[in-house]
């Protein structure tokens, strides 16, 4: 009996016993709104590479809806957003680099919506996520989507938020996907406490192989497809930042024994570490401005303001902030 069991479950579709989290609204969501107050800031820069309205035919030119303004700061709603056209990109950056804290660390803003005739299926254009510490190296979340690749959804097609898993745009209009970066595969690249840049790549969906993408398990992407018009593809409406280093000091590693001091600090700042290697000292925008290996470093040549020095031990990293006066 219990064989058979499950060899029923094994042939049953997989949307049926792997689903993930809802819509807005829904026990067990994980939508967060725009005015919630987890979000600590917003992204300040935004460079956009359109893509086509029609990635085969190119004739038609570039999506051109929206300005790369649109993406920055808090949401603003269904029109005020900036459209990346098939495969095209948005690359934010930030007053503050994002840190990985305790749940999810930040979250993207698209202007989905529900489909008036049956309010279980979503409008959702999506899009991969990726991020960066030195704006060249990028690594990306580990998508998921158990939506059927078998016919080619159309232009309006619509799909459930319960059938996809860490792509942008799994919610409504002004409420956010949030996304942790636990989830993204660790690098000697990416210092995953010091996120400077996002980006956003929109799944074209088409699904014949010339130009299918995939998701991490090898599943072909099935999205709304074609949409020939200026407002094509994914369209960004903010990213909002829940944890940056401006708001908040990096955890510090159990049993590690780090601490700056004085701080605040007018010229010489004193780095107590055991099996110290390296003190790198960052502004708020994430450019590093000195090393060092010393424990006592000279900081009497920076302006006054807050500052951020990351000091590298034998085995860990710690991020603290400092106020120069």
């Amino acid at each position: 009996m219990k064989k058979l069991v499950f060899i029923l479950l094994a042939m049953m579709p997989v949307t049926l016993w792997a689903q993930f989290a809802p819509a807005a609204g829904v026990a067990g969501t994980t939508a967060m709104h725009a005015d919630s107050s987890a979000f600590v800031a917003w992204a300040t820069g935004c460079t956009i590479e359109r893509g086509p309205q029609r990635i085969d035919r190119p004739s038609l030119g570039l999506a051109n809806f929206g300005e790369e303004a649109l993406a920055v700061g808090k949401p603003g709603g269904t029109m005020d957003v900036v459209s990346l056209g098939d495969g095209g990109t948005a690359t934010l950056t930030f007053a503050s680099p994002i840190y990985n804290g305790d749940g999810p660390d930040f979250a993207v803003f698209e202007n989905g919506f529900a489909n008036a005739l049956d309010t279980t299926m979503y409008f959702l254009e999506i899009a991969f996520v990726e991020v960066s510490s030195d704006g060249v190296n990028f690594f990306r979340f580990p998508a998921v989507t158990h939506v059927s690749a078998e016919t080619q959804l159309n232009g309006s097609g619509c799909i459930k938020p319960e059938q996809i898993h860490n792509f942008a745009s799994k919610y409504v209009a002004m409420y956010g996907t949030p996304f942790d970066l636990d989830e993204v595969e660790d690098n000697a690249l990416l210092d995953k406490n010091k996120v400077t840049h996002v980006r956003i790549i929109d799944v074209v969906g088409n699904i014949s192989p010339e130009y299918a993408t995939y998701d991490s398990e090898g599943h072909v992407v099935n999205d709304p497809w074609p949409t020939p018009f200026g407002s094509s593809g994914f369209d960004l409406d903010a990213v909002g930042v829940i944890h940056d280093l401006a708001h908040n000091d990096v955890p510090e590693n159990e049993g590690v024994a780090v601490a700056v001091y004085p701080n605040p600090v007018k010229d010489r700042l004193t780095i107590q570490a055991e099996s110290l290697q390296s003190v790198e000292v960052y502004n708020l925008v994430g450019q590093k401005l000195m090393r060092s290996t010393e424990t006592v470093i000279d900081l009497s040549g920076l302006t006054e303001g807050v500052y951020f020095v990351r000091i590298e031990t034998s085995d860990k990293m710690v991020t603290k902030r400092i106020v120069k006066q």
